[in-house]
């Protein structure tokens, strides 16, 4: 019998750490030498995706990352952020050290895992659920041993793991303190997560003294039931996660709850302090993808996110039925104009539905190339295909578990990838690529469409099985131009910016047809405080000229020297065989007869003149032609191949 390999421990190594140490490299002496060999990143788009998918944790972490970077940048070491798999999304801190970091591939795109990396900070962390230092030979791996790597977990408020974070440095410098550091750090990533949260917060303390650091928090329901803790408050309560949640407040802390310091007993009588805080106005965030930290941004100040818009009384009712739709099982379509706010409202559903707690992962199906749809949404198993991760991936569906998956432009998707899809909304399962066992999953589905769906079917363009699938509830956004209250709206919209409109300005952007909706209209406001800065009222010469002259600059009216195309018509033979061997564009489709109606084939062919004009005025470079023609660039690579 082999003896198990000898682990040189650090000096002050404890022995509850020792044995965890112990633990994980026992748990990776199985483990296939390949695996273990320095893997190359993941390609920048991966990386740029699974960072969009964790934006909001990103977004987060920048005062902590901020903070610990600098201390890094000063103390010859790197501060990491790893996602809930391992993988490392973000790094900060000393240039000179991220170079060595390199060569053991400790760098975003690269998953540390301890099934890919072996005994290692992130990875052990991640296995055991706690903080962990793994410093020099400690490491299975013997290239590692160069490092000395501190991480910690950030958890949900119910306890699941959201990501690491971890400071890594030069084997030959130590402190003892640097692990309690990235503890406190980790912590407060996940107070100010839990702080986004649209439920009640009760902050509490123990004993009735000046209030220390650490606060304690729990998050309560309309009927002051837990629905989330931090760990600070699992220490002061001496209980854990799965004892906590969904138990009455009242079984733990008794006294009555008010919105200043109020004297209060823990169950067992020991005296508290505490006061129930309520949530936000916004309470949710929504930041854009250019928030997500650059590796090698330097640090800097940066404003707060913007919220999201509260809902208004246009959508408020709408927004209560599909909270109460996804709370009972159903799945919600919402349909509506481009710019309409289909997004917005999904946000603020998940934020107010019983999946608020897990992530919201949205997809836009149309701008997804298709060649990449398939692996991008179910995942795949290491080695599934040329070109694969060595780690493999889990797939937007997976991460979407015990959250809300947002499907926007679903009426784009591929006929081929609609039928893996029904299958796994039915069956709440996937089986990601290469692999023969099928993953559970459980969340709330919202899609969403600027489309007609019912139109797309007939055509045999989208499936009418899946169709009935998604709409369980359907609702429909109102354009903006049929509000009723559209001029007092749009004075109140541009005043909230700083500013003021003249009457003849208001009642020219109150006539507007806003084919843009929304995201029009804030637009222009936008572009209007931008050029008019000052207090005095913008009067209607001021405003643009496709306001002030209908017709110039419309986009229905194709300037001379841009090709005219019509996405909606040119499009009739995107869809793929149906399972009649029929194509979308049969002339026998409503899209194809009534007066005046091209024969498909006509059709077809002015699609095919459109692009080739196109790409001859862009000197074929591909992103050009499709934002000239209207289209999506994956839209144009679909047209160009088939």
């Amino acid at each position: 019998m082999q003896a198990p390999p000898t682990i040189h421990l650090a000096p002050d190594t404890r022995t509850h750490a020792a044995t965890r140490i112990h633990q994980s490299w026992a748990r990776c002496a199985g483990l296939d030498p390949a695996l273990l060999a320095d893997p190359n990143p993941i390609p920048r788009a991966d990386l740029n995706l699974r960072r969009e998918a964790h934006q909001h944790l990103l977004y987060q972490a920048e005062p902590s990352l901020d903070a610990l970077g600098a201390f890094a940048d000063s103390a010859d070491s790197v501060v990491l952020l790893a996602d809930a798999s391992g993988l490392i999304l973000h790094e900060r801190g000393s240039h000179s050290f991220q170079d060595k970091a390199r060569r053991v591939a400790l760098q975003p795109g690269v998953s540390w895992a301890e099934s890919l990396r072996g005994t290692n900070a992130i990875g052990t962390a991640l296995h055991d659920g706690s903080a962990v230092r793994i410093h020099g030979t400690e490491h299975f791996l013997a290239c590692n041993s160069i490092l000395s790597c501190h991480a910690a977990p950030i958890f949900s408020a119910t306890g699941a793991i959201l990501g690491i974070l971890d400071l890594s440095g030069p084997a030959d410098d130590m402190h003892d303190y640097v692990l309690a550091l990235v503890q406190r750090m980790a912590r407060g990533i996940a107070d100010r997560l839990l702080g986004e949260s649209p439920l009640r917060r009760l902050n509490f303390r123990l004993g009735q003294g000046p209030q220390d650091d650490e606060h304690a928090l729990l998050l309560l329901d309309d009927e002051a039931r837990i629905a989330g803790a931090n760990e600070a408050a699992l220490r002061a309560l001496d209980a854990d996660w799965s004892r906590l949640i969904g138990t009455p407040c009242a079984q733990w802390i008794d006294g009555p709850l008010h919105a200043r310091d109020t004297l209060l007993h823990r169950h067992d009588g020991q005296p508290l302090t505490g006061r129930l805080i309520l949530p936000p106005r916004a309470s949710t965030w929504a930041a854009p993808a250019a928030r997500t930290p650059s590796p090698s941004a330097p640090t800097r100040a940066r404003p707060a996110a913007p919220p999201l818009p509260e809902p208004d009384v246009v959508s408020s009712p709408l927004l209560d039925q599909a909270v109460r739709a996804l709370d009972s099982g159903l799945a919600v379509l919402l349909c509506g104009e481009t710019g309409t706010g289909k997004e917005v409202l999904s946000r603020h559903i998940h934020a107010r539905s019983l999946w608020r707690a897990g992530p919201f992962i949205a997809i836009n199906c149309a701008a997804l190339p298709e060649h990449l749809i398939e692996s991008e949404l179910f995942g795949y198993d290491p080695g599934a295909f040329t070109g694969a991760r060595r780690e493999g991936a889990r797939g937007l569906l997976r991460q979407a578990q015990s959250g809300v998956l947002f499907l926007d432009e679903i009426g784009d998707m591929p006929l081929a990838l609609q039928t893996r899809l029904l299958r796994v909304l039915q069956e709440r399962e996937v089986q990601p690529l290469g692999s023969d066992k099928r993953v559970p999953l459980e969340f709330g589905l919202v899609s969403a469409s600027h489309q007609n769906l019912k139109m797309l079917v007939a055509q045999g363009r989208f499936r009418a099985d899946l169709y009935y699938r998604l709409q369980d509830m359907p609702l429909h956004l109102p354009p903006l131009r049929t509000r009723i209250d559209l001029a007092t709206f749009i004075g109140g919209a541009y005043h909230a910016l700083g500013g003021h409109l003249a009457d003849d300005a208001l009642t020219l952007l109150a006539r507007h047809d806003w084919p843009g909706n929304y995201r029009e209209l804030f637009s222009i406001l936008r572009r209007l405080r931008c050029q008019y800065p000052g207090p005095a009222p913008v009067a209607a010469d001021g405003l643009p000229p496709d306001i002030t002259s209908p017709g110039v600059g419309s986009p229905d009216v194709a300037p001379s020297h841009v090709v005219a195309w019509s996405p909606d018509a040119a499009s009739l033979d995107q869809g793929r065989a149906d399972s009649s061997g029929h194509r979308g564009g049969d002339t026998s489709s409503p899209a194809a007869s009534g007066p005046g109606a091209a024969p498909a084939a006509e059709l077809r062919t002015l699609e095919r003149q459109a692009i080739e004009q196109a790409l001859r005025a862009c000197q074929g470079n591909i992103s050009h032609a499709a934002h000239r023609l209207g289209i999506h660039r994956s839209t144009l690579y679909r047209k160009l191949n088939r």
